[in-house]
């Protein structure tokens, strides 16, 4: 049974980790937060998601 022990921890850490995953995906948005985006004006880290340049469409240039 003693080499049994981690396999089931790791199994019930695994199984714990995945309810609270799907529960998480359950709840609804709380309202207001549906659209949360940064108000970024830009800066010199163009690798943010929220920097301004990913917002352009394909066609246009900076």
């Amino acid at each position: 049974m003693k080499e049994l022990a981690p396999f089931l921890y790791i199994v019930g850490l695994g199984c714990l980790y995945g309810v609270g995953y799907y529960l998480n995906h359950k709840t609804p948005v709380p309202k207001g937060c549906e659209n949360l985006k940064a108000d970024c004006e830009g800066c010199k880290i163009t690798s943010c998601e929220n920097h301004p340049i990913y917002d352009l469409s394909k066609g246009e240039k900076i």
